[in-house]
């Protein structure tokens, strides 16, 4: 499922926090999904707080200029339909996301997660227009919602790519009507970043995007029309999180490279990774959370990825040795270190010098002990991406 937890928990806490009730779905053996329910769940009720207007991942929720996440495309295609709809804990109403489609939709690049994002409209149960998100993560996971509230006004906040720990860039978007014919971003210091706004074919609406720098604080959005008049405003509550300004309860442990770990209490006994001094992932250290799949079954390996770095903690107290096996045959390898905390689980981090994203075609994680006996082996099956 989702592997690389600087992403996933963001994915299912804030930009995708929704998921964890809104049954996710997660490919086999792909580790790192409980301790993204849980968390998410959290962040969901603090987010609502915070009063996100839509979900982009579950999400707070333009003169054409800068594209959202680069590449922007639409594509087709019509979802299963589901047996019913419902409200969730969260005031969502569930099963719109397997209706087909108003129109085309919109795929966009995640620029948070490295996979994409598919952006439509459906109808709602009392006949008002909905707003959909269908988030694919690089690792091969996804998760899909659709806003409780249903859409309406010349533009609106449907969603953001938010999350923590903080990806290089953040996606943020919306619902535009006829009259919008521009949208630009506005930061805390009065920066106005504009969007790109797409009608797809077939679509009640046009979508608005704008990516930024995840540094960026977005505190709301502007919508003018041809003539460059505001038509409509949307404010925005930049994501804040505990992990954030914790301070550390347990012993730094410095992995090499630049790359620590330290255990926190966010209130939930949280490992933190660090690579040079900033938040790069992050994990729930419970028993109950920890290297456990969403059947509640154990997992020998836990992989965080990140620039050119792979590393995380393994079940087995016996593993000295973690490999990483590509399909043309070439190797990585990191050695574990023991646990200062008492967590019961060993850790380990190291470079594999691939370049692109590693999750594209493949690999294996393999574990053995001192005598070089294989212990367990965990695969990671190509993922077709975007």
């Amino acid at each position: 499922m989702m592997t690389e937890d600087e992403r996933v928990e963001g994915l299912l806490r804030s930009t995708l926090r929704h998921a964890a009730e809104d049954a996710p779905q997660s490919p086999a053996g792909l580790p790192g999904r409980v301790v993204a329910r849980s968390r998410g769940r959290r962040r969901d009720r603090m987010r609502m707080l915070a009063a996100v207007g839509g979900t982009a991942a579950a999400v707070a929720i333009v003169t054409t200029g800068l594209g959202g996440g680069g590449g922007v495309d639409v594509a087709t295609g019509v979802l299963q339909p589901v047996p019913s709809t419902g409200v969730n804990a969260s005031g969502r109403e569930i099963g719109l996301e397997g209706k087909p489609p108003l129109g085309d939709r919109l795929v966009v690049d995640d620029p948070a997660l490295g996979g994409a994002v598919e952006l439509w409209y459906a109808r709602r149960s009392d006949g008002a227009l909905a707003f959909c998100r269908l988030h694919r993560n690089r690792t091969g996971g996804s998760s899909s919602s659709c806003n409780a509230g249903p859409v309406s006004g010349d533009a609106s906040f449907e969603g953001t790519t938010e999350s923590w720990p903080p990806p290089e860039k953040t996606l943020y978007f919306g619902a535009a009507g006829d009259r919008v014919a521009g949208v630009n971003a506005v930061s805390a210091t009065g920066r106005r970043t504009p969007g790109q706004i797409t009608r797809p074919a077939g679509a009640p609406r046009a979508i608005w995007t704008v990516t930024l720098p995840a540094s960026t604080r977005v505190t709301g959005f502007e919508f003018t029309d041809a003539r460059g008049l505001t038509v409509a405003t949307a404010t925005h509550t930049p994501l804040t999180v505990p992990e954030a300004t914790a301070e550390p309860v347990g012993t730094v442990l410095r992995l090499g490279g630049g790359l620590s770990a330290n255990v926190f209490d966010v209130p939930d006994r949280t490992l933190i990774w660090r690579l040079d001094g900033d938040p790069v992932a992050a994990d729930l250290v419970r028993a109950k959370d920890l290297l456990r799949d969403l059947g509640g079954g154990r997992i020998p390996v836990l992989l965080h990825e990140r620039e050119r770095r792979w590393f995380g903690v393994v079940a087995d107290l016996r593993t000295t040795e973690v490999e990483l096996v590509f399909p043309d045959g070439r190797r990585a390898t990191a050695t574990t270190r023991k646990d200062p905390w008492g967590i019961g689980v060993r850790l380990f981090a190291g470079r594999h010098g691939r370049d692109g994203d590693i999750y594209g075609k493949g690999f294996e994680v393999v574990g053995y002990d001192a005598a070089g006996r294989e212990l367990w082996r965990e695969p990671y099956a190509p993922t077709a991406g975007r």
